[in-house]
């Protein structure tokens, strides 16, 4: 029979959890920009904001800051 996580295991779990968030949204931050291709140089794309927008659940104003690079993970 299994014995139910004790409470450091929970913890431990957490302070996993925690980290993989932090991983998950340092990345995020690091997608958002190179998926615009104005930032390549290139054309930009209509209706590539609203895409990312509805993908990440961050506001446009929020996306928009992390795509010119005035907002970073903390």
């Amino acid at each position: 029979m299994n014995n139910p996580p004790s409470d450091e295991e929970k913890i431990e779990e957490i302070r996993m959890r925690t980290q993989r968030m932090a991983d998950d949204k340092a990345r995020i931050f690091e997608l958002i920009p190179q998926v615009f291709p104005e930032n390549r140089d290139e054309p930009k794309v209509r209706g590539r904001l609203t895409e990312v927008v509805e993908a990440s659940g961050f506001t446009r104003e929020y996306v928009a800051r992390i795509r010119d690079g005035k907002v970073k993970p903390s």
